[in-house]
């Protein structure tokens, strides 16, 4: 509606999409000074509705098909069916845990 709005009226979804958006212009930023080639997002895809998911993750994949890495720690199902390589942390108990790649 092209109206402005202050920042603690975003909702989850847009503060992640917002946080998302910082860090994809600061990695395409600094790509010739200071090469960043490993992406690290942990959480907030829970918080988006089906089309910005597709939106976050179709520029994750752009991303990561342009040479970048890009680590996505997350319990969201569209991921897991969506991104082949995984690595998955299972407890072993007594304060032990394995990784198991996927």
């Amino acid at each position: 509606a092209q109206e402005r709005r202050p920042i603690s009226t975003l909702s989850g979804g847009e503060t992640f999409l917002c946080s998302l958006a910082l860090a994809l212009g600061l990695a395409a930023t600094r790509r010739h000074r200071l090469p960043i080639e490993t992406l690290l997002l942990d959480e907030g895809f829970g918080t988006l509705d089906p089309v910005s998911l597709d939106q976050a993750i179709a520029a994750l994949e752009d991303l990561q098909a342009r040479g970048a890495r890009v680590g996505i720690i997350s319990h969201v199902e569209a991921l897991a069916v969506r991104i082949p390589a995984k690595l998955r942390v299972e407890p072993l108990g007594r304060g032990r845990s394995r990784v198991v790649v996927a």
